[in-house]
């Protein structure tokens, strides 16, 4: 047994515990429960235990979607995976309740590891959520236990695990109830647009967009940096097309609160959309791009990104909303105030 806290000088997070004991029992079980989880969280999540995970490991996932807080995106994502099945905590009731208010919150953060070989179980139990930040940024704090013997079980895994197993069998499969969350969840999200969202016609002071799934450009093991925007995205950033048959707009110089400046390329791509390169995520504190919320800030002549998770943009530049507008895919962009 043993106690952790987020520590970027170690490389000691929620996600580098789940790996370890992973690793540590060979598990070939694994049982998460999670108060919400994000793309971000699906995204980190996947880079870290590699691709093999899925075919080698029966995972079960028991979500909550309190609020609304949890990405049906990464539901699906997860639920996608060979050998899953992804459960939510009192979904029937929860689905239909105004905010999706819940009459009890779920509220746990705990990886549950098993291998039915051994015997041997581990469980990695924390503040942190299935989200980029819960699992890695944050600063959070946990405790990991591994167990070899019965005695220890029974002592210190089987009391919190029947708890959690019996939550799972009265839990709501994901396909009952999945299309209805996505449906009434863009409803909520939709309203919360035309009631703060400003009509703008000059300048904005800063513009935003949903960065959605980003394709492992670099890769399947190294988080993506290349998203797609609509077109006409450009004139954001004050770029004009092209007049030759180049695909080159013009490059853009990005501040963070983390690492260098770094100046990227935009280019019109050929399904009609503009392709924009971001910050290697890693190397300026964002982790992963996935289902994040990119905000462009001018100064100057450079921009100032922010990446923050979709829950949290609300809260942060709610008020500031302008000209909000929705892509074909349903992901959304557009000013701040």
């Amino acid at each position: 047994m043993s106690c952790f806290a987020h520590n970027h000088p170690s490389g000691t997070t929620t996600l580098s515990e789940i790996a370890r004991v992973r690793l540590a029992i060979s598990a070939d079980e694994f049982f998460g429960c999670f108060a919400y989880a994000t793309q971000s969280g699906f995204r980190v999540f996947e880079l870290s235990v590699g691709k093999d995970f899925w075919s080698e490991t029966r995972s079960r996932w028991l979500f909550g979607i309190d609020y609304g807080r949890t990405d049906p995106r990464a539901l699906r994502e997860i639920a996608g995976r060979t050998n899953t099945e992804v459960r939510i905590f009192d979904g029937r009731f929860v689905v239909d309740r105004p905010g999706f208010d819940p009459r009890r919150d779920f509220h746990p953060k705990i990886a549950m590891m098993k291998n039915t070989t051994t015997k041997m179980q581990g469980v990695v139990l924390g503040s942190g959520n299935f989200s980029n930040n819960g699992l890695r940024r944050s600063v959070e704090a946990g405790a990991t236990i591994i167990s070899t013997k019965k005695a220890h079980l029974d002592e210190h895994i089987k009391p919190v695990r029947s708890v959690f197993e019996e939550l799972w069998r009265q839990a709501c499969p994901l396909e009952d109830i999945v299309k209805s969350y996505e449906d009434r969840l863009a409803a909520l999200v939709g309203s919360r647009d035309t009631t703060r969202s400003a009509k703008v016609a000059g300048p904005v002071r800063g513009f935003w967009i949903e960065a959605g799934y980003v394709t492992k450009n670099r890769g399947q093991d190294k988080p993506g940096n290349q998203i797609f925007a609509p077109n006409g995205f450009r004139s954001f950033f004050g770029l004009k097309k092209g007049k030759n048959t180049s695909t080159h707009i013009g490059e853009i110089t990005f501040k963070t609160e983390v690492g260098p400046m770094v100046t990227k390329n935009y280019r019109e791509n050929d399904n009609g959309m503009e392709k924009l390169t971001l910050p290697m995520p890693e190397d300026h504190g964002f982790g992963v791009y996935d289902g994040k919320v990119l905000v462009f800030e001018p100064e100057g002549s450079n921009f100032l990104l922010t990446a923050v998770e979709l829950e949290d943009f609300d809260l942060v530049y709610g008020h500031r909303l302008a000209n909000v507008q929705k892509m074909a895919g349903g992901r959304r962009f557009g000013g701040l105030i």
